[in-house]
């Protein structure tokens, strides 16, 4: 697939300059940052979330954290919880499962962004599969959230990739 057809024409409409980078395919954001050779701190996740309400937000957090909850709830004032796979097939019809891009203007979503990821030099995010990352400078991804929340919305470190694992699991004796 490469990139997602609703995502390449909002970057395009935007003039969003960036580099599609191909990679192994792999089933995890941290993954993702070791199969592309780049800093998990560099690689975008996204989490879809909703409230009582039905109203959707998309949290950006980097591959090597998680997503607290709790602090999105304090930021925003109200209450949210994940959305189920089901509902994201729907709402990212162009995208593979799992496989969601870290800009919610193209699909039309609210966001809030992890302020760790504006402080870097380059931030990647899913194409809409599973072997392509896009990579756009900061001055680019500045301009695709400059009207986007921000705020201190990582939980825990993910820890280490199921590749390291594997590894050291191989290398013990």
């Amino acid at each position: 697939m490469a990139i997602a057809i609703t995502l390449s024409q909002y970057l395009s409409t935007h003039n969003i300059n960036y580099k599609l980078i191909n990679h192994r395919a792999t089933d995890t954001a941290l993954d993702t940052s070791h199969a592309a050779h780049v800093p998990s701190a560099q690689v975008s996740k996204s989490i879809l979330l909703s409230n009582q309400d039905g109203e959707a937000i998309m949290a950006i957090v980097s591959a090597g954290n998680r997503l607290s909850i709790e602090k999105l709830n304090q930021l925003t004032g109200k209450e949210y919880s994940l959305v189920n796979e089901q509902k994201l097939i729907t709402m990212f019809p162009d995208c593979e499962k799992g496989a969601i891009p870290a800009v919610g203007a193209a699909y039309n979503i609210n966001m809030l962004v992890d302020d760790s990821l504006l402080a870097t030099n380059s931030v990647y995010i899913e194409a809409g599969d599973h072997q392509h990352l896009i990579k756009m400078g900061h001055q680019q991804f500045a301009q695709i959230t400059a009207q986007v929340p921000h705020g201190d919305i990582s939980g825990q470190p993910t820890g280490i990739s199921r590749l390291s694992r594997r590894h050291q699991r191989d290398w013990q004796l």
